[in-house]
């Protein structure tokens, strides 16, 4: 199933996503992430050994709802599976790759400083391929997605790859 321009746009720009894992067959468990794609893949990125991690080893199906950043009524549903789960260095470059473009910054540390495996936890890749995908996109949304796609092509990247909090001030 193909991810659309939209969506890869609206990931692009910082949105957020929301994961729910099964703890178990009565519960669920849910999560707010960072989210990236690599292809139609969705890609997470978390701790190694956090809860989730378990539950997602004993039940690779997911949903994740991911919110466009300007626009909290504008949305997608995913759900899907697990494919690939790697745990090797490259989801601890990964998450350098997200922090950058969350909040500026490398993940837990400053421009420059080193990784500190003492410090931070090590990280793991989970690659989803989606079964299903609900769009739930407003049409202002789709205007503001492609406004900020030409901005972006104008070298206008330090507006939109700011803190996120910057862009909430009144």
């Amino acid at each position: 199933m193909q991810l659309s321009k939209e969506l890869k746009e609206a990931i692009d720009n910082n949105a957020f996503c929301a994961i729910s894992t099964h703890l178990n067959n009565d519960e669920i468990q849910t999560h707010l992430m960072w989210v990236d794609y690599k292809e139609d893949y969705i890609v997470i990125n978390t701790e190694k050994e956090r809860k989730k991690t378990e539950n997602i080893r004993s039940n690779a199906n997911i949903s994740l709802v991911i919110f466009h950043q300007s626009s909290m009524y504008s949305s997608w549903e995913i759900r899907g599976v697990v494919t690939e789960i790697l745990s090797d260095k490259s989801a601890d470059s990964h998450i350098d790759k997200l922090s950058l473009r969350y909040t500026g910054k490398p993940y837990r540390r400053e421009l420059g400083q080193e990784w500190n495996y003492e410090k931070i936890k090590s990280r793991e890749l989970w690659k989803i391929k989606p079964s299903k995908i609900n769009s739930m996109l407003r049409p202002h949304t789709k205007a503001l997605l492609c406004s900020r796609t030409e901005l972006h092509r104008s070298h206008a990247d330090e507006l939109f790859l700011a803190p996120r909090h910057s862009l909430h001030k009144k």
